[in-house]
């Protein structure tokens, strides 16, 4: 399982949520907290929209991916330091059983103007590859550059949406509800049983789309949590994130773990649940209408 960071809100410096809180990416890049292992060294990525105006506004992400683990790389503190953004993508791998650590297989995947990152894993995914591939346009089938099953179903996204850069918000949600829907199907058709989970976020640059799914319903999903409010710094510099605050400048943060101890500031996504954050910030949680769970 990997851990990953996604947000939305006044323009924060990256370093703000990726190093400064009290359980921050970096922390659980060693110490996660709410998997069996702990250990997330197997690559990071951030994807972040400048937060440039006018005459250098730009719609498409920047992208930063590295093999190295993410607490070993000074890059990444250099580069969080110094960018400043109204949203990003932040994420660290733990690579699944048989797959090569490399910088093509490293989240958040990008397409124009669209992130794509993914928290759990294809149980038996050799096995509905081939099916998944067969139903992928000629453009999708040649965007794979990795082997990750996340790469994959964003590529089925992509097709999904045709690679508008202009969708809506509701033809990404139900793109995404599609992408889960045609997942559990190619494994019905391979008579796979294992689980899937499926923690998928997708970005626009305006809105956000996370979802927490797993197709087997005594199996619970990788975690996934999320927090609205303003960034407060604490004596010890740190970034909380405080819900009672009358500042217009207001955030929201969804993260694998909560990035705080003071876990009363976050409230849990319920299984096979989507998390809709629009233009505006506005925070809805809607039931994922999949034939599964």
């Amino acid at each position: 399982m990997c851990r990953f960071v996604c947000y939305k809100g006044a323009p924060v410096l990256l370093k703000d949520l990726i190093f400064n809180t009290s359980h921050s990416l970096i922390d659980q890049s060693k110490y996660a907290k709410k998997r069996n292992e702990p250990v997330n060294g197997d690559g990071f990525g951030i994807g972040w929209y400048p937060d440039f105006q006018g005459e250098f506004y730009d719609p498409e992400p920047g992208v930063f991916k590295s093999i190295e683990p993410a607490w070993n790389n000074r890059n990444l503190l250099n580069i969080a330091s110094k960018i400043r953004s109204r949203m990003f993508f932040a994420h660290i791998r733990d690579a699944s059983a048989d797959l090569p650590v490399s910088q093509p297989n490293c989240h958040p995947f990008q397409y124009g103007k669209y992130l794509w990152m993914h928290n759990g894993w294809l149980c038996e995914f050799e096995q509905m590859r081939r099916i998944t591939l067969k139903h992928l346009s000629d453009k999708a089938f040649s965007g794979i550059q990795g082997n990750t099953d996340s790469e994959h179903a964003f590529a089925l996204f992509l097709d999904e949406i045709k690679f508008d850069q202009e969708a809506d918000d509701q033809t990404i949600l139900d793109a995404l509800f599609k992408v889960i829907d045609k997942i559990h199907y190619f494994r019905i058709k391979k008579n796979i049983m294992s689980n899937a989970e499926m923690n998928f976020a997708v970005t626009n640059g305006e809105s956000m789309f996370i979802t927490r799914f797993s197709t087997i319903i005594k199996c619970q999903p990788a975690s996934l949590f999320y927090a609205q409010g303003v960034l407060e710094k604490d004596e010890h510099e740190m970034t909380e994130i405080v819900s009672n605050s009358t500042s217009s400048e207001k955030v929201v943060v969804v993260a694998s773990e909560p990035l705080s101890h003071c876990e009363a500031n976050w409230q849990k996504v319920e299984r096979n649940f989507c998390l809709h954050i629009d233009k505006n910030g506005e925070v809805k949680s809607i039931k994922m209408p999949s034939v599964v769970g």
